[in-house]
C-alpha cells in the first residue's frame, strides 16, 4: 500500500509518537482524520481534518469513524494509538482509576476492531500501539502492563477467528522518549533500553506499506526477545533490576511529600 492519497485515521495525534505518525503520513501524502482530545494543539494542513474526539467513551468512537467515512469517503487504514499510563504502587482499591485506563487502553480499540469489522469487513488496515509491556511487565506498571497484555492475547486470538481476510498489526514499542513519562507520574525513571517517538512512527509506517502482524521498533528488545526464549533469565535480572529503581522512585516521592 502506497501511502500517498490512501485515507487514514488515527487517534492521539497531538503527541508522543502519534504527533511523529502524523508527521510521515502528511509528508507521505495521506489524507488523514485525527481524533484527539486536544486538536487545537495539531498544526493545520490541507491533507489534515481535526476532530475533539474522547476515545474512551464508545459513542465518540462511533462519531470518529462515521464523520471519517463522510470526509474520506473510505478508509484505508485505522492506527488506535491514543493511550496513557500510571506509574505507581498498586495500594488502594480504585474502580474510577482502573476502568478510565481500561477505557482508553483496551476496551477503546477492542471497539474500534469491532466496528470496522462490521463496517467495512474487508480492506481495512488496523493498527494498534501496545507495548513491550506485553511481553515484559514492569513494577510501577502494574495497570499499564495488564492493559498491554489484555491487547496482545486479544489480537492473537481475533487473527485466528478471522483467519486472513483481516489486517490487523499490533505495535510493541520500548520506552520512548516523549511526555509518556511525564503524564505517568512526577520524576518517573525512563526505562532502558529507550527510542525516539520518530524512529517508532518510521517503522509502523513500514508497516503500513506492507502489513504485518507485529512491528518491533527496538532491535534490542527483540534480542532479548530471542535470548530470554533460550536463557529464561534475562527478563527476571531486568525486572530485579527495575524493581531497584521503582523502590528508589517511591522513596523520593515520599521523601518530597513528607517535605512539603
Amino acid at each position: 500500500m502506497k501511502l500517498e492519497s490512501k485515507k487514514v485515521i488515527l487517534t492521539g495525534a497531538s503527541s508522543g509518537i502519534g504527533k511523529a505518525l502524523l508527521n510521515h503520513l502528511l509528508k507521505h501524502g495521506a489524507l488523514v482524520v485525527v481524533g484527539d482530545l486536544r486538536p487545537d494543539a495539531i498544526p493545520d494542513h490541507p491533507n489534515l481534518h481535526k476532530l475533539k474526539i474522547d476515545v474512551s467513551k464508545p459513542s465518540e468512537i462511533d462519531r470518529l469513524i462515521e464523520s471519517s467515512i463522510e470526509i474520506l469517503d473510505k478508509i484505508d487504514a485505522f492506527i488506535a494509538n491514543a493511550g496513557f499510563a500510571y506509574y505507581e504502587k498498586m495500594a488502594e482499591e480504585d474502580w474510577n482509576r482502573i476502568k478510565s485506563i481500561f477505557a482508553t487502553n483496551v476496551f477503546s480499540p477492542i471497539y474500534t476492531i469491532q466496528k470496522l469489522s462490521h463496517l467495512l469487513p474487508k480492506g481495512v488496515h488496523i493498527l494498534v500501539t501496545a507495548s513491550a509491556m506485553a511481553y515484559l511487565p514492569l513494577p510501577g506498571y502494574a495497570l499499564y502492563s495488564a492493559t498491554k497484555s489484555a491487547l496482545h492475547s486479544f489480537a492473537k486470538a481475533f487473527r485466528m477467528e478471522m483467519g486472513g481476510q483481516y489486517k490487523l498489526t499490533l505495535i510493541y514499542p520500548i520506552a520512548t522518549k516523549t511526555a509518556f513519562f511525564e503524564k505517568a507520574g512526577r520524576s518517573v525513571p525512563l526505562p532502558w533500553p529507550s527510542q525516539s517517538a520518530d524512529h517508532v512512527a518510521k517503522q509502523v509506517i513500514r508497516a503500513l506499506v506492507r502489513p504485518k502482524n507485529s512491528v518491533f521498533p527496538s532491535l534490542t528488545f527483540r534480542i532479548l526477545l530471542v535470548l530470554n526464549h533460550f536463557f529464561p533469565f534475562f527478563f527476571p535480572l531486568y525486572q530485579f533490576w527495575q524493581r531497584w529503581n521503582f523502590q528508589k522512585w517511591l522513596k523520593s516521592t515520599e521523601s518530597e511529600g513528607s517535605s512539603q
